[in-house]
């Protein structure tokens, strides 16, 4: 009888073990897209880019965040991190493969990754120039200001809407994650 006893909850642990490591392992969804959107700047209304960007890597559903290659323009970063949770984008050009990897954007997304906005800014708070993404993006602009850039969005007041939209409410997490 004891080893009935034994066996079963010997069986029962293994099974329940299994279980906890399909429920508890990290799902990843590879991704392989495409899309077309709209750079603009926060001041310069008269700025308007055309942006190619092509994702190429894997989503972990878990941490809610993104790695691998990532194409603007042609241009290709490798190495690359979107994590919207800490609103942070950082990347490695592809002819420069080992760390650091350079912080090239902010950027934001809602729960499902429906709506996502990416803040490119010229310089860093000491005022060096720390992004490449920026200087794809600006293409000779000759004004200094932050690119904009939406996902979807079918205008400029749609893109600064869906930033604006995003950026309050990863503020109001932040703030809920102090209390």
């Amino acid at each position: 009888m004891k080893k009935i006893i034994y066996s079963s909850v010997a069986i029962l642990s293994v099974i329940g073990f299994i279980i906890y490591g399909f429920t508890s392992a990290p799902k990843t969804i590879h991704v392989d897209q495409q899309f077309e959107a709209t750079a603009y700047k926060l001041e310069d209304t008269s700025f308007s880019k055309k942006v190619s960007i092509s994702l190429s890597g894997v989503f972990d559903e878990k941490s809610e965040s993104y790695l691998g290659r990532i194409t603007v323009n042609r241009q290709e970063y490798t190495n690359c991190s979107l994590e919207p949770k800490f609103a942070i984008m950082q990347c490695t050009e592809a002819e420069n493969e080992r760390p650091p990897r350079d912080h090239l954007a902010m950027v934001l997304a809602n729960k499902d990754f429906s709506v996502w906005s990416l803040k490119v800014q010229q310089s860093n708070d000491s005022g060096k120039t720390v992004s490449t993404l920026y200087k794809a993006l600006n293409q000779g602009s000759t004004t200094i200001d932050d690119i904009i850039l939406s996902l979807p969005a079918t205008d400029r007041d749609s893109s600064l809407r869906a930033f604006d939209e995003l950026m309050q409410h990863h503020v109001d997490e932040l703030e809920q994650s102090f209390k």
